[in-house]
């Protein structure tokens, strides 16, 4: 046999041959094609991650400043299946947030879900003007709580779809309303923790009123006012 036969030989041997495979996400956005990949062998793609714009997930241009994680995790003939695996903001949406005159209040947290995930999540809240620091801080608990709630009492899945939706940004936002005027508070990002992550045990509210928090702040702008000399 010649040399070149048998390289012909081995280049057979060792050429798997590939197809094409699609990528659909999960029902909670309809099993929707996110994309397709070539392969030799299905089986390399699980655990593969895919980011896609919640724009192109929605059909809404608002959504566009959002971006939400896939991962595959499943075989199915020629279709792989991909679960949400997490969500973010893009880093340009959140320096738009932040205004002269404001306060922006970062947090990061760790909850484990109804399923048994354990997740972190980055919020940020933007007030409309400055706030005392304790107003600060039962903006911070409150969020806080809610978001523990939020996250143990529903699937990680159902946790994505708040997100999506909005539901658990509008909910947010009206809670703090209450407390101090925010133009935003929004989950920058949500993702699986370690398994060892530790989970962060949530104060009991029992901070100020509004009209608590509205009246400290009030007293201490009129001992400023007071302190001021008069024209002349």
């Amino acid at each position: 046999m010649s040399k070149d036969q048998t390289k012909k030989g081995l280049a057979r041997v060792n050429t798997a041959r590939k197809i094409w495979y699609r990528v659909v996400g999960p029902k909670l956005f309809g099993q929707m094609e996110l994309g397709e990949s070539y392969l030799a062998s299905p089986e390399g793609a699980i655990g593969r991650n895919l980011k896609v714009n919640l724009k192109d997930v929605t059909g809404n241009m608002k959504d566009q400043n959002a971006y939400v994680k896939f991962t595959i995790d499943e075989v199915e003939g020629t279709t792989l299946k991909a679960s949400a695996s997490g969500y973010e903001l893009t880093a340009t949406s959140v320096k738009r947030m932040v205004r002269k005159n404001t306060n922006r209040l970062d947090d990061y947290l760790v909850f484990k879900t109804k399923d048994g995930k354990n997740v972190i999540i980055k919020t940020i809240i933007i007030t409309q003007s400055k706030a005392q620091r304790s107003v600060q801080k039962q903006l911070r608990l409150r969020m806080k709580a809610y978001l523990a709630d939020e996250v143990r009492n529903n699937t990680f899945e159902m946790v994505v779809s708040n997100l999506v939706t909005r539901k658990t940004q509008m909910n947010l936002k009206k809670l703090l309303y209450k407390i101090y005027p925010v133009n935003e508070a929004a989950i920058r990002i949500l993702q699986f923790a370690k398994e060892n992550a530790v989970e962060m045990q949530v104060e009991e509210v029992k901070a100020e009123s509004t009209e608590e928090a509205v009246a400290e702040e009030m007293d201490e702008s009129s001992e400023e006012d007071e302190a001021l000399p008069e024209a002349a």
